[in-house]
């Protein structure tokens, strides 16, 4: 197997390539990449990706990494194979355009990795990660991950943040961290929940936290992060101490826990 890897942008992204099998081509969409690579695009030059892919001989493909998605709608420049696949698309969702390339790649017969079972050492467990929770921590906790499933299911964010059973911020196409800094316009002491959207797709969009995150929550007022267990990244190597250290707890949470701690 002869493997590529399409990453974003993240802090964390050196760490997860330099663990995987086999000197994997590396290339980069980030206009800031933090991480070695040998090729570097704009996300709208698909057709240079697709030819360095035939040239190097690549049969499989991981991506990995935040992919601004703002572009899209105005300041992305565009190549012709990418002006195609824009216009087969019936909508900019995330999910719509990852779905259209992962078609684009197998109709090259080449496959994609799945995020879920490259990374499953990096997959955040059930329970406590760091810290205990409140009684009232933990029914925000519920409320806030109940409306980020709903929200997920329009298709609309991943993250949602709440203060006494009250909505404080959403996501929407800005990304997480910036949901965080402005709820902490309003208050401090709130709870990040962030999810899995129901048809998001494992295979190179599993929502993921790290040790940005946790300093972005530090510096806007954040206590409490929540996470969908089996189904959200952690990444940092340091991830858990920073947490320890920031004092923001954090928390794998699955249905079941909801449907329990919902109902008792």
């Amino acid at each position: 197997m002869r493997l590529a890897v399409i990453a974003g942008e993240g802090d964390f992204i050196e760490d997860i390539i330099s663990q995987l099998d086999g000197n994997p081509i590396v290339i980069s969409l980030s206009d800031k990449p933090r991480y070695n690579y040998h090729y570097k695009f704009s996300p709208g030059e698909v057709g240079g990706i697709l030819k360095v892919l035939e040239k190097e001989g690549i049969d499989s493909v991981f991506f990995i990494g935040k992919i601004e998605r703002k572009g899209i709608f105005g300041g992305l420049k565009f190549d012709l194979t990418a002006l195609k696949l824009v216009g087969r698309l019936k909508s900019f969702s995330d999910d719509a355009i990852m779905n259209e390339a992962i078609k684009l790649l197998k109709e090259k017969n080449i496959a994609v990795l799945s995020q879920k079972e490259v990374l499953k050492d990096f997959i955040a467990p059930e329970g406590f990660i760091c810290g205990k929770l409140t009684d009232s921590e933990w029914d925000d906790v519920v409320f806030g991950f109940t409306v980020a499933k709903r929200l997920g299911e329009l298709g609309i964010g991943q993250t949602v943040v709440v203060k006494r059973l009250s909505v404080i911020s959403v996501e929407a196409i800005e990304g997480t961290d910036c949901t965080i800094e402005r709820a902490g316009r309003y208050v401090k002491d709130f709870v990040v929940v962030k999810v899995k959207r129901p048809q998001q797709n494992p295979f190179m969009d599993l929502p993921f936290v790290g040790e940005r995150t946790l300093k972005v929550m530090k510096e806007s007022g954040g206590k409490v992060l929540a996470v969908e267990a089996s189904n959200t990244l952690i990444v940092g190597k340091n991830f858990r101490d920073l947490a320890k250290r920031l004092g923001i707890k954090v928390v794998g949470v699955g249905e079941d826990i909801i449907g329990e701690k919902g109902s008792g």
